[in-house]
């Protein structure tokens, strides 16, 4: 992705450096970016998106307020999704944070969630996520195994390292020597061990094609131990975009995921792709089903962000056939009645399983 500096977060959203105050902005943008985890990585995608955050933010607020006592999280809200987006694209570009890239496709649901400032950042983090899956599975050198050096006070010196047969010196030799060997263990192990991570890594990803492609042949679910092509549609779609990630092995998943999710539900399906409403997913599973499915996610900490994962696991707690919509309605996510084709339920859900089993690890 093309670096964004600061400024330039201001600048496609509409706001000229002069208006801005952007130099009293810059010293607390590198503080609050040193101090960046996971929650509040989370939070800066929901001010990129202008959603409510309940959690306590004067994480980000303390420090722009003490360079600017006229700043209000209120107030300036536009601004706060500048700094959100230009901390995020930090995050992607600098840190390579591919959590930070995944997040933001999932909070923007294949369309359906529209950002506070500049839409074209969710296309670049887009084109980010697919260089980003791609790196992840990319073979690594094979590293060279050295030796150590030996030190100078022993193998390495010219000097006689005992110069008579004193025990006292005979003794320290010896308790050098075997310093001196452990060391140079450890330090063979840990060649040996950077030498093997490629290979390590290549095998991982060989097992994870293999496990991907018997279950693209197989064209069923292992959640259910049915033909996805004898599913309903969304059925089919919902189960294939979470059985995949459950395969991948990497935040991003494989960069042919798309590909493979298009495959995976086209199999055996002739009939036009119909459309499917959020609310409309819980009751296409019976109450035995939708448990099963919903004992896969752990979704309370990002309700709000995974509307198809929070969906099934309110209609399971609170019950069919409407029961749960209301509590879904208080979860700040998109509106139940909201459309997605059947190849859009898959990959968002693929997204979400991958950012739910990131944030679970």
């Amino acid at each position: 992705m093309k670096e964004l500096s600061l400024s330039d977060c201001y600048g496609y959203a509409g706001l000229t450096p002069d208006a801005a105050n952007i130099s009293l902005r810059l010293e607390p943008f590198q503080a609050i970016a040193k101090e960046l985890d996971t929650d509040k990585m989370l939070d800066l995608v929901r001010f990129y998106f202008g959603l409510p955050v309940t959690a306590d933010t004067k994480w980000f607020s303390t420090p722009i307020i003490e360079a600017d006592p006229a700043f209000s999280m209120v107030t300036n809200e536009r601004e706060v999704a500048i700094i959100a987006m230009a901390l995020l694209a930090r995050e992607i570009n600098v840190e390579e944070n591919s959590e930070a890239a995944l997040a933001i496709l999932v909070a923007h649901a294949c369309g359906r969630r529209n950002p506070a400032v500049w839409p074209q950042f969710v296309e670049n983090v887009s084109a980010a996520a697919r260089d980003m899956a791609i790196d992840d599975r990319r073979a690594g050198k094979p590293k060279q195994i050295a030796a150590r050096k030996l030190s100078a006070e022993l193998g390495a010196s010219d000097e006689d390292l005992v110069t008579a047969m004193d025990p006292a010196e005979l003794s320290a030799l010896f308790k050098q020597l075997n310093v001196d060997s452990q060391e140079m263990d450890k330090f063979l192990a840990s060649q040996v061990t950077a030498a093997l991570k490629p290979i390590r890594d290549e095998v991982a990803n060989l097992r994870e094609e293999k496990d991907m492609l018997w279950w693209l042949i197989g064209g069923q679910s292992y959640l259910f131990h049915q033909p996805y092509a004898s599913m309903k549609e969304g059925q089919a779609a919902l189960l294939i975009g979470m059985e995949l990630a459950e395969l991948c092995r990497t935040p991003l998943g494989p960069h042919a995921s798309e590909f493979l999710i298009k495959k995976a539900l086209s199999e055996g399906r002739t009939e036009k792709s119909a459309k499917l409403k959020i609310d409309g997913l819980p009751k296409l599973f019976d109450t035995s089903q939708l448990e099963q499915i919903a004992s896969t996610i752990e979704v309370d900490d990002v309700r709000d962000l995974c509307c198809l994962s929070n969906a099934i696991s309110r209609a399971n707690d609170l019950g069919l056939p409407t029961a749960w919509k209301k509590k879904y309605g208080e979860d700040g996510g998109l509106p139940d009645k909201t459309t997605f084709d059947a190849e859009e339920v898959a990959l968002q859900s693929f997204r979400e399983t991958l950012l739910l089993k990131t944030l679970s690890a």
